[in-house]
């Protein structure tokens, strides 16, 4: 008996049901095409091993997950399975959001010849130790090495099966044996746990699946945009994966949720990109939001490489940098007026400097586009800056103190790379102007401690070595020739200009071991006005006081000093990561958060609750719950001692 509990939703016409199915009717709708892979899903993954041991979990009558269903009124495009199926449904098909590496391995052994590459997989049966097994060629021709396919099948004879493998019915194992056959056979009884999600909302489906499949692939709500726009177009999906390739080509890829963002404000639905599915934007509607999202991106991409020497995407602090250049550029027809140029570039590199983006993403992007279309000229441009500069005010410079407690991660950093770009500096070796990407692997960029970390981190604290004012740009072989020698060592055979365009202070009393500090000093005064210039902002005279702000805490990085560029993901991270990040939580105000950290990005995903989001670093979403639980107190927040690990208790911070 099927026994279904129906569930109402907590939104709009939701509803949820949980039936226990025969694994086996599983597979036959899937063969049959009354169930679906949906364009969304990633492609069947599992290898051999992974096929066997499901089978042998459903011998022994493991549990092996559920299995989730959308039934939807909407018209989903689905891809072609990795099985093949039956002329296409009479009826609505149900399409599998979770489940897809199990009934796939299901039905290639169940039905063979339903293998879409041809390629069949051979399962045995070992008989005598009760074992699934991949045979070797040697081992195909053992008799008692059983075709699994074969015992799947309904009405099986398994005397027969026996006195074909040559096991006489007076052999002792002969009841035994049977009794094993029929196991395998019961197999396709096995009962499953089937959820079925009624819903023609597919933002509610992005959250129903982040919180069911936290072992698999992370359907973003993008995924889900990106199919509902192929439901109505029908060239939707290969149009835009052509784009997203082209974007990888030239080194400026960019996520889904930033390219769909830029597109549903030139769609005029504004930023919260879910308003794309609506049903008021036709086929027509998407195709023209498209086209103008290609050659927005396209104007904004090439304002960001030639006039900010922003040579590839994972130098912007956030995708979502792209934005305000490409709806300004689209309106403007690639034409910016005089005096333009410099100020949208001064836009950029605020937006990056103060982390414009870490939070509210979509509220603030409606606000630009709206001040786009509405102003003009200086006006426009003040105001785009005012805001992009956060807490600060508009015209305040940059201190020494502003760059203290500030290292790799900081978006100052990367600031500091484009300057050092754009003013052409040239390796200190070599005396050839560095590159973002040489052809010669001994020529590609490295971050160099000046005082090398092996020689300053047992006398001066982590917080002052591991720096901003002691970060270089060089190359490898730069990095092998320097190794651990101190600066008043190596700087002598340095010409002094390739110093001076990495802003190294000209002292050489600065450069000795007892001087470390007062080098730091000295390098935060040159690299505040370096950050001043690009900023637009008067230089840091001495005079200056230094004004706190509610700037977010800063997130660190410890670079490895060698001659290899720094392992960033180390093998006891690697082992706590799933598909979906690190788990991680937070207890504030007695509630407890879920979060995912990417050890690769730094940036933390809160698939559901207060703070739902993806922040640029953990501080960020630390920032976002806070506010969200209690906006009267101030949310600034060190993410890494707030955020705790799940699987080891211990906090964040004992694995950045």
């Amino acid at each position: 008996m099927t026994i279904v509990c129906a569930v109402d939703h907590s939104r709009d016409g939701g509803g949820m049901g949980l039936a226990n199915e025969k694994i086996i009717s599983q597979v036959e709708d899937l063969l049959q095409g009354r169930v679906v892979i949906p364009s969304i899903q990633r492609d069947f993954v599992w290898m051999r091993p992974d096929v066997r041991d499901l089978f042998d979990s459903l011998y022994r009558g493991y549990p092996v997950g559920a299995l989730l269903l959308w039934k939807t009124g909407l018209t989903v495009p689905f891809k072609t399975a990795a099985v093949v199926q039956a002329a296409k449904s009479a009826h609505q098909p149900l399409y599998l959001l979770d489940g897809q590496q199990r009934l796939t391995s299901l039905a290639w052994v169940y039905r063979p010849e339903s293998k879409a590459d041809g390629r069949l997989i051979d399962l045995r049966f070992d008989v005598r130790t009760e074992e699934f097994v991949n045979p070797s060629a040697v081992q195909r021709k053992d008799l008692l090495l059983i075709p699994v396919s074969t015992l799947l099948q309904e009405n099986v004879q398994f005397y027969q099966v026996l006195r074909k493998a040559g096991v006489s019915i007076d052999d002792p194992n002969f009841d035994s044996w049977i009794q094993r056959l029929q196991k395998v056979n019961n197999i396709r009884q096995h009962q499953i746990a089937v959820i079925t999600y009624e819903s023609d909302d597919y933002e509610e489906v992005a959250e129903l699946f982040a919180r069911l499949n936290k072992g698999g692939r992370r359907l973003s709500k993008g995924d889900l945009v990106y199919s509902a726009i192929a439901a109505r177009w029908s060239d939707g999906l290969d149009t835009m994966d052509s784009f997203h390739q082209e974007l990888q080509d030239s080194n400026f890829a960019l996520n889904r949720e930033a390219v769909l963002r830029l597109m549903s404000l030139l769609a005029g639905t504004g930023a919260h990109h879910i308003k794309l599915i609506g049903a008021d934007v036709d086929e027509a509607a998407l195709k023209e939001a498209w086209q103008a999202t290609e050659r927005a991106l396209r104007f904004a991409i090439d304002f960001l490489k030639g006039e900010c020497s922003i040579p590839r995407s994972e130098i912007l602090s956030s995708p979502n940098v792209t934005i305000v250049p490409a709806l300004l550029l689209h309106h403007r027809d690639g034409k910016l007026r005089p005096g333009e140029t410099q100020l949208l570039r001064r836009w950029v590199y605020t937006a990056m400097a103060f982390s414009h983006y870490s939070l509210q993403v979509e509220g603030k992007l409606d606000a630009e586009a709206r001040l786009i279309k509405s102003r003009a000229g200086e006006d426009l441009f003040a105001e785009l800056i005012r805001r992009a500069s956060g807490t600060r005010s508009l015209d305040s410079a940059l201190h020494p103190r502003d760059l203290e407690q500030k290292y790799s991660t900081h978006p100052f950093f990367k600031l500091l790379y484009i300057a050092a770009l754009r003013g052409t500096a040239r390796d200190w070796a070599t005396n050839i102007a560095i590159s973002d990407q040489p052809m010669n692997s001994g020529a590609k960029i490295e971050f160099h401690h000046v005082f090398p970390r092996a020689r300053v981190q047992g006398t001066y604290a982590k917080e002052e070595w591991n720096s901003l004012a002691n970060l270089a740009f060089v190359t490898g072989q730069t990095n092998k020739m320097i190794s651990s020698r101190l600066p008043e060592d190596y700087m002598s055979g340095i010409a002094p200009e390739r110093l001076a365009e990495q802003w190294i202070p000209d002292d050489p009393e600065l450069r000795s071991m007892d001087r470390f500090p007062d080098f730091l000093a000295a390098r935060r005064r040159l690299l505040a006005n370096v950050l001043n210039d690009l900023l637009g902002l008067p230089a840091y005279d001495g005079r200056t006081g230094h004004r706190d702000t509610e700037e977010l805490p800063a997130d660190e990085e410890l670079l490895a000093e060698g001659p290899a560029a720094p392992t960033l993901v180390g093998d006891g991270v690697r082992e706590l990561r799933t598909e979906l990040g690190v788990e991680i939580h937070a207890v504030y105000e007695g509630r407890r958060i879920t979060a995912y950290y990417d050890p690769s990005s730094r940036t933390v995903t809160i698939p559901s609750g207060p703070g739902r989001g993806e922040y640029e670093t953990p501080s960020g979403a630390a920032v976002g719950m806070v506010h969200a639980l209690n906006p009267h107190v101030n949310p600034n927040r060190n993410g890494w001692s707030f955020w705790t690990v799940t699987a080891t208790g211990n906090l964040l911070q004992s694995i950045r």
